[in-house]
């Protein structure tokens, strides 16, 4: 059974978990917007959580349920199986401001950054994460902080990958069913979090907790994106408005509450949600520093067998300087990032792209073409990374 949660009411300060920081400072500046934000850190996924109790006590034959949901929809599911069924229609309801078109349009454009956007992807997105020490505590619980990094990384590059792909999001498309998959993982975590007796809830919140999804949208999309500009990709408001589109969209199917995802509607509103999350979050610890430095290792263990050892190195120095130039210098010194000449590869980057970027835009048919090469690159690096051994995404029941 799981502990009790803690009410939160806005009068009272110990409703808050000690990680929300610079509480006066937000709330002049966010007024009512701040103390609501804070208050997802003590709420997860009810729907996930309920199924996967569910999935614990039914064992096989529940699993067994799960999957043949996800192939056939919600349909599917007997009437005595309440609590799939409730998951089921939450995730197939699609919401009334979703555009699968604009969505397309978003995927796209995610497309282009091929690569490169896989380089910010982990030198930004989930570095910037890991600033958060209590967002990756679920990540100590299970003892990841340690093991199979190369492949947890990759893993996140293919549910990205997989979210990115035109259509991707429709029901019972792979990029769906994956959000679907990650977020009954997400339950488990949970439990396994609540279970071991050491979860300290009054510090860090709920595991997996609703603010701190939010944060990984985020970093997912508005990150992404800025990473990807400050390269020399040139990325358009409509196009900008659409990897946001598409991402809120993921959210949705991933657990996160309406009323986050409302605040990425627009771009305006998602920059202005972003700069609350900034000064709320808590600052690292030594499992956010332990994270770090093992994904600093990645990018060199990436490279084998792509050429000769000084690729590896060249490829993980460019990383580890990208990711300091992006997170600026206070982060990088926090969390134990390299201070080197590499920080300044930003620049002919830069350089060689934008001029690049300006072409594209002025040929025919180019954005369509720098899209699908972007893309096929992305997928068969990540083949050759995983060796073939595509990730189940399985609840661990």
């Amino acid at each position: 059974m799981m502990p009790a949660r803690v009410s939160v009411t806005a009068a009272s300060e110990a409703a808050f978990p000690a990680r929300y920081r610079r509480r006066e400072q937000v709330r002049h500046l966010f007024g009512d917007m701040a103390d609501r934000y804070a208050s997802f850190y003590l709420r997860s996924d009810p729907l996930a959580d309920a199924l996967a109790d569910w999935m614990v006590r039914e064992g096989e034959e529940a699993k067994r349920s799960f999957e043949l949901a996800l192939r056939a929809g919600a349909g599917s599911v007997p009437p005595q199986s309440r609590e799939l069924r409730a998951f089921m229609d939450a995730v197939e309801a699609v919401p009334s401001w979703v555009d699968f078109e604009q969505l397309d349009r978003g995927a796209l454009a995610y497309q282009r950054f091929g690569l490169m956007g896989m380089i910010i992807l982990s030198a930004w997105s989930l570095i910037n994460g890991y600033h958060s020490s209590a967002a990756v505590k679920p990540l100590a619980f299970t003892g990841q902080l340690h093991h199979r990094t190369q492949r947890r990384l990759a893993e996140t590059a293919r549910f990205v990958s997989e979210v990115s792909q035109t259509d991707g999001l429709r029901a019972r498309q792979t990029g769906f069913t994956i959000c679907v998959r990650v977020r009954l993982v997400h339950a488990f975590v949970r439990r396994a979090c609540w279970e071991s007796g050491r979860w300290q809830s009054e510090a860090w919140g709920d595991p997996i907790n609703q603010a701190d999804m939010f944060g990984t949208l985020l970093e997912f999309s508005l990150l992404m994106m800025d990473g990807a500009m400050r390269l020399g990709f040139r990325v358009t408001p409509d196009e900008r408005e659409a990897i946001l589109a598409l991402w809120r969209y993921c959210g949705y199917l991933s657990g996160v509450d309406e009323w986050l995802l409302s605040k990425m509607a627009s771009e305006r509103d998602t920059r202005h949600m972003s700069r609350l999350l900034r000064l709320v979050q808590p600052g690292p610890d030594e499992d956010s520093r332990a994270l770090t430095a093992q994904l600093l290792h990645v990018p060199r263990l990436n490279a084998r067998g792509r050429g000769p050892a000084l690729l590896g190195i060249a490829v993980s120095r460019f990383h580890n300087g990208l990711a300091r130039a992006l997170n600026g210098p206070e982060i990088s010194d926090e969390l134990g990032l390299p201070d080197d000449l590499w920080q300044h590869a930003l620049h002919p980057v830069r350089a060689v792209l934008t001029p690049l970027e300006l072409l594209r835009e002025q040929i025919p048919g180019a954005s369509l073409r720098a899209s699908e090469l972007g893309n096929r690159a992305v997928r068969s690096d990540l083949l050759r990374i995983l060796r073939g051994v595509e990730p189940s995404f399985a609840p661990p029941v």
